[in-house]
């Protein structure tokens, strides 16, 4: 096989970056249209891809929170729920390695997740855990954008 022309670590990391970013916007847009939720559920995989081959485990997490947020968002409960029980694994895995917002949006999207299948007890649990991991937040504006994506059940 023969050798790409580019260094693909960096090619993985930018790719990384910038679906990471894309799939954010859509997620975060007051309105979608059919296709806009088509490239943010794409943009949210191929985001996942990319930082699996070069991102550390918390990169996983992250990748993992996007994708049940994205989710959600679409309205694929169950596919949510699937990646936010994924994002809850890596979060216990990572362990205090990961920031106060990671262990917050990790339980935040699964809160989202479990409101979104009907189990409500679930999503409160969850939700508790997160408000409880905010209490830590070290960036003003970690509130004000866990806030937007996360609201109570």
């Amino acid at each position: 096989m023969n050798e790409p022309p580019f260094d693909v670590q960096r090619a993985h990391r930018w790719f990384g970056v910038e679906l990471n970013n894309l799939a954010w916007g859509l997620v975060e847009a007051e309105q979608r249209s059919t296709d806009d939720v088509e490239r943010m559920i794409h943009a949210a995989h191929g985001a996942c891809y990319h930082w699996q081959q070069v991102g550390a485990p918390v990169n996983h997490l992250r990748a993992q929170c996007l994708l049940a947020t994205a989710y959600v968002r679409a309205g694929y409960s169950e596919s949510a729920v699937r990646h936010a029980e994924r994002c809850l694994s890596l979060s216990q895995e990572v362990g205090d390695a990961q920031p106060s917002f990671d262990r917050a949006t990790a339980n935040g999207c699964a809160s989202a997740a479990y409101g979104a299948a009907g189990r409500i007890d679930e999503a409160r649990a969850q939700y508790r855990l997160a408000k409880a991991a905010a209490t830590t937040f070290t960036e003003a504006d970690e509130t004000q954008v866990f806030e937007q994506l996360y609201p109570a059940p």
